[in-house]
């Protein structure tokens, strides 16, 4: 009996370690919003580029190849990782990386990608960099939201 005990304990420690790994690695699989569009519709990150500067959002190109959601997901992970740094370097607290994450899942939420693509905070994403704000690129005062148009 305590032998069984053993093994199903073995076993429950090896799914959680598992499954623990499986998300870190899912979390760490793109690093931009620019990734995670190459990888989500197959095109290499020039091609994406490139049609990123002639105006179309990642948004837009994630939902013209039927990815709209997976990309969501991914820049959603993407912002909370960022965010979980600001927090574990103190730029952040736990309760201000929280609200802008849910912030950016709300605005994700309603988003179809059909966003311009522009900096003007329209559209779904992490929002344009209004005022001063702990942007992910561009680091300042408070902890506003910014960083990549990612619709």
């Amino acid at each position: 009996m305590m032998n069984k005990k053993k093994v199903m304990t073995g076993c429950a420690l090896a799914l959680a370690l598992s499954a623990a790994t499986m998300t870190s690695f899912a979390a760490a699989a793109y690093k931009t919003p620019a990734e995670a569009v190459s990888g989500f519709t197959g095109k290499t990150l020039d091609e994406v580029t490139a049609e990123r500067k002639s105006g179309k959002s990642y948004g837009s190109i994630a939902s013209e190849a039927g990815k709209l959601r997976e990309f969501q997901q991914a820049v959603s992970d993407i912002h909370e990782d960022r965010l979980n740094e600001a927090v574990a370097d103190g730029t952040l607290t736990r309760e201000q990386a929280d609200a802008q994450l849910a912030a950016i899942r709300e605005r994700q939420a309603a988003c179809d990608g059909n966003g311009s693509g522009d900096n003007t905070g329209t559209g779904c994403g992490a929002g344009g960099c209004n005022g001063t704000g702990m942007g992910y690129h561009h680091r300042g005062n408070g902890y506003g939201l910014g960083g990549y148009r990612n619709n």
